[in-house]
């Protein structure tokens, strides 16, 4: 079986409006795509733009450049290799800070894709 993803978000979790953030998704040598999810796999991007920090390991980076309310919410990650793909990475919970409001995307109670709250 493929190890899972690793799934970390720079500069953090909690971003303010308008600000940038990277999500950087791992895992093993020879990974062909990366995949960020979101919304329970409804709404991905994909990137073959994968880079090798380690000999032992590849990255690909998912950059958005202004965050709005729309992105918060839980995003996860998989990747393709050797003609399958991984299972899916740890879910992470993106928040949007505004001046007063912390932005959550409320998610249903019973899927269990859902971050835990």
């Amino acid at each position: 079986d493929l190890p899972r993803p690793s799934l970390s978000a720079e500069p953090g979790t909690v971003i303010p409006l308008g600000s940038h953030v990277t999500f950087v998704c791992r895992g093993p040598v020879g990974v062909q795509t990366f995949r960020l999810q979101r919304e329970s796999r409804s709404l991905y991007n994909d990137t073959e733009d994968v880079s090798h920090p380690s000999p032992s390991e590849s990255e690909a980076r998912f950059r958005i450049d202004s965050v709005s309310e729309g992105n918060a919410g839980p995003y996860r990650c998989v990747y393709y290799k050797s003609s399958k793909w991984s299972e899916e990475s740890d879910c992470l919970e993106l928040l949007v800070k505004t001046e007063d409001v912390t932005w959550a995307r409320p998610q249903p109670q019973l899927d269990p894709r859902a971050c835990p709250r």
